[in-house]
C-alpha cells in the first residue's frame, strides 16, 4: 500500500481540481477506495464517478469520519467544514503538494516541470514522448490531453509532473530532472518581490536528487542573473548561447513553426511542430532536453514532439461564431495574452483579431495591471468580462478597472458582466474571416459553447 497499513479509503477535498482529480484517478488505480467533495459539480468530478469514486458537492461529516486519509489543497481554507471534521474525529490529513511528493517518491525517477508559463504543455509533450518510447511512466498533467485526459498511466518507472510555484508547493518535490521554463511574477499573494520568486525557483533546482539534472531556459532573467548554480545544468534557448538552441526557426502554416536543434554546437534534429505558437519552440526544446536526460532515444523524442497535438484549452479551436474562427486559451498573464494574440495574428491572415478576456483574481490584475494594459495592442477589439475572483473576495483591481484603463488608451474596448449579453454582443461583432480569442483561466472557459 502507498501510505502504510490501515489506509484503504482516501478522501479528496476539492476533488474537481485538475491536479486533485488526476491524483484521485491514480489513487483508484492503486487500489484505494476514493471519495471526494467540491464546492460545485464539474466535468472533472463527473468523470471521477466513472472511475469508481463517490463524489458530492458540499460537506459530509459521515464520509470524513470513515476516511483513513484526507487530501486537501492550499486553496482550502483552514475553517473548511470537512477539515474541521477531520480535527473532530482525528482523521489524518495531508496537503496536496505533500501527497503528490509522496506519490512521486515511489517511482524510480521523477521529472518535474516548473515555470510561470507552459508547464501543462511541456508535461503533456513529455507524456507523448515517453509513450512513443515505450517506457513505463505516469504523467500527472495540469490539463486534459486530447487522447488521455489529465492522467497518463503506462507504468511505475518514471513519474512526470507539473511543479506549481503557488504557495511554494513545488518545493515538496525531490525531482531527478527539474525543468524551469520561465520565471515571471504571477502569484502576488505568494511572492512579495522578484528576489523571493527567484529564490523559490533556485530552491526547486537545488532539490534535485544527487546525480540528477536541471533543465533551464537560458533566455530568462532568472538564468542571466545567476540565480541558479546547480552542478549539472542543461540549458536551452532561442536567443542566447546555450547547450541546446533552436536555429533556422521558420513559419510553416496556421501559426505552426519548424526549427532545427543545435545541441552542444552540433546540428542534431529538424522538427516541425503540430501545435501553433512560436512559444512552443522553447517548450519543445525543454521537452527534448528533459527526455534525452532520461535516456530516451532521439528518434522517439522527435516523434513525440512532432505528433503532439496540444492540450484542451491551450489555443484550442472551438468552431465558428458568425464566420469567425474561435480559439480558447488558458492565458491569464500578460505574457500569455501576448503570445495568444501573436499566434492569432498569424492565423487571421490580415483579418481582425478579436479578444474576449476574463481577468483571473483581483490581486493578479492589480500586480500585473500595466502589463495587461499593453498586452492587447495587436488585438483589433477587446471584450473584457467580469473577473474570476477564485479564492479572493476583496482588494486588488477589478475587470471593470482594467476596462477603464484600456478604454483610456484605445478604441474598440467593451465591458460585460453578464455572459448572455456578452455572447450576443460578440456574435453580432464578429464577421467571416475574423479570429476570436477567448482568454482566461476562470469560468470563461464555458463561453465558447454559447457562441459556436
Amino acid at each position: 500500500m502507498l501510505f502504510g497499513d490501515g489506509v484503504g479509503r482516501i478522501h479528496f477535498i476539492g476533488i474537481g481540481g485538475i491536479s486533485m482529480s488526476a491524483l484521485a484517478k491514480l489513487t483508484i488505480l492503486k487500489g484505494y477506495a476514493v471519495t471526494g467533495s467540491d464546492k460545485r459539480y464539474s466535468a472533472e468530478a463527473e468523470s471521477l464517478t466513472e472511475w469508481g469514486a463517490y463524489v458530492y458537492v458540499g460537506s459530509n461529516e459521515e464520509i470524513i469520519k470513515n476516511a483513513d486519509l484526507v487530501v486537501y489543497s492550499q486553496a482550502i481554507p483552514s475553517d473548511d467544514a470537512e477539515l474541521e471534521a477531520c480535527r473532530k474525529y482525528g482523521v489524518k490529513t495531508i496537503r496536496r503538494d505533500y501527497f503528490l511528493a509522496e506519490v512521486a517518491a515511489l517511482y524510480d525517477a521523477v521529472v518535474a516541470v516548473a515555470g510561470t508559463h507552459g508547464k501543462t504543455t511541456v508535461t503533456a509533450m513529455l507524456a507523448k514522448i515517453f509513450k512513443e518510447s515505450g517506457e513505463l511512466f505516469t504523467a500527472h498533467v495540469g490539463g486534459n490531453t486530447f487522447d488521455a485526459g489529465n492522467l497518463v498511466y503506462k507504468g511505475d518507472k518514471y513519474f512526470i509532473t507539473e511543479a506549481c510555484e503557488y504557495k511554494r508547493s513545488f518545493l515538496a518535490l525531490r525531482p531527478d530532472v527539474a525543468v524551469v521554463l520561465n520565471v515571471e511574477a504571477d502569484h502576488p499573494d505568494t511572492y512579495r518581490s522578484k528576489d523571493e520568486l527567484f529564490a523559490a525557483f533556485a530552491s526547486f533546482i537545488m532539490n534535485v536528487n544527487d546525480g540528477g539534472v536541471a533543465v533551464v531556459n537560458a533566455d530568462t532573467e532568472f538564468y542571466r542573473m545567476n540565480k541558479c548554480t546547480y552542478k549539472d545544468m542543461h540549458t536551452f534557448s532561442v536567443d542566447s548561447p546555450s547547450d541546446c538552441r533552436a536555429v533556422n526557426i521558420r513559419l510553416l502554416s496556421n501559426g505552426r513553426y519548424g526549427f532545427s536543434i543545435l545541441h552542444k554546437g552540433y546540428p542534431t534534429s529538424d522538427i516541425s511542430l503540430k501545435v501553433a505558437g512560436r512559444h512552443n519552440v522553447r517548450n519543445a526544446l525543454a521537452a527534448y532536453l528533459a527526455a534525452t536526460a532520461c535516456g530516451i532515444k532521439r528518434d522517439a523524442v522527435i516523434r513525440g514532439i512532432e505528433s503532439f497535438g496540444g492540450v484542451a484549452g491551450r489555443y484550442e479551436f472551438k468552431g465558428f461564431c458568425s464566420g469567425a474562427a474561435v480559439y480558447a486559451d488558458y492565458a491569464h498573464h500578460p505574457t500569455e495574452v501576448r503570445a495568444a494574440v501573436s499566434t492569432a495574428l498569424l492565423s487571421a491572415g490580415g483579418k481582425r483579431v478579436i479578444t474576449v478576456f476574463q481577468p483571473h483574481t483581483l490581486s493578479r490584475t492589480e500586480a500585473l495591471f500595466d502589463g495587461f494594459l499593453n498586452a492587447f495592442c495587436d488585438s483589433d477589439a477587446v471584450f473584457v468580462f467580469k473577473e474570476y475572483k477564485a479564492r479572493e473576495t476583496s482588494g486588488g483591481k477589478t475587470a471593470y478597472e482594467l476596462y477603464e484603463g484600456l478604454k483610456a488608451r484605445r478604441d474598440e474596448v467593451f465591458y460585460f458582466d453578464d455572459v448572455i449579453t456578452l455572447a450576443n454582443a460578440v456574435s453580432e461583432y464578429c464577421a467571416p474571416g475574423d479570429v476570436l480569442l477567448v482568454l482566461g483561466a476562470g469560468d470563461i472557459s464555458s463561453f465558447p459553447s454559447l457562441i459556436v
